[in-house]
């Protein structure tokens, strides 16, 4: 039996229309519509709830955020544009050091700042999008969360402190957009860079859940 490899999606695509010549048109036509199904899912944005936001500058940014292994994976991927007061936070569980991001299928240039304990190790501006591997990566000294942002969207350098505070929970647990300041909180902060190249690295994220 002939093993057919597939190690991109335009091979999913052909190993499809091959097993259509195997098995024949019924056969084939399930296989196809699955494999179109399958393409779309990995190709739609991940929509999550705004649970915290950031304070900079007498600007609020509400912000995203991303905790389990496939949303730190997806990240910002796949949309078409990102507001510039809004943004996505990834915690990743834990201090890593060289931290590795990559634009890998984002549509538009971010700033990405890594944190450790809310405070700025490294920072990378305007980040250009890549659609094509291999795309540029972008490493952080050392950070347990990374912040991304719309490309100029606030003065953050290295070294700044940020202000970001987790919203209440309402309706249902879905975290409400901020209008204004909440009281002050111990707060995660992370970005929506790709981590495509994380097993190629070695590093192994551990999910948190975020309160």
């Amino acid at each position: 039996m002939k093993t057919l490899k597939i190690n991109s999606e335009k091979d999913l695509y052909v190993a499809a229309f091959k097993l259509l010549n195997i098995l024949g048109p019924v056969a084939g036509v399930s296989i196809i519509i699955g494999t179109v199904a399958l393409g779309y899912v990995q190709t739609r944005p991940q929509d999550l709830p705004v649970t915290y936001i950031l304070t900079k500058g007498g600007r609020t940014f509400n912000l995203e955020a991303a905790s389990t292994p496939e949303q730190l994976e997806k990240g910002l991927k796949f949309r078409a544009s990102l507001n510039s007061s809004r943004g996505m936070l990834f915690n990743l569980g834990g201090e890593i050091y060289n931290v590795p991001f990559c634009m890998y299928k984002v549509n538009f240039p971010l700033d990405i700042f890594y944190l450790k304990d809310n405070v700025v190790t490294t920072a990378v501006y305007n980040a250009k999008p890549c659609h094509k591997n291999p795309c540029p990566i972008y490493k952080g000294k050392v950070a347990n969360q990374v912040l991304e942002l719309a490309t100029g969207a606030a003065n953050i350098k290295i070294g700044d402190r940020l202000n970001i505070q987790p919203l209440s929970k309402k309706a249902g647990g879905r975290g409400q957009e901020a209008g204004g300041e909440l009281p002050e909180a111990d707060g995660l902060a992370t970005t929506t860079l790709s981590l495509k190249y994380r097993d190629q690295t070695g590093l192994r994220f551990k999910t948190r859940t975020l309160n």
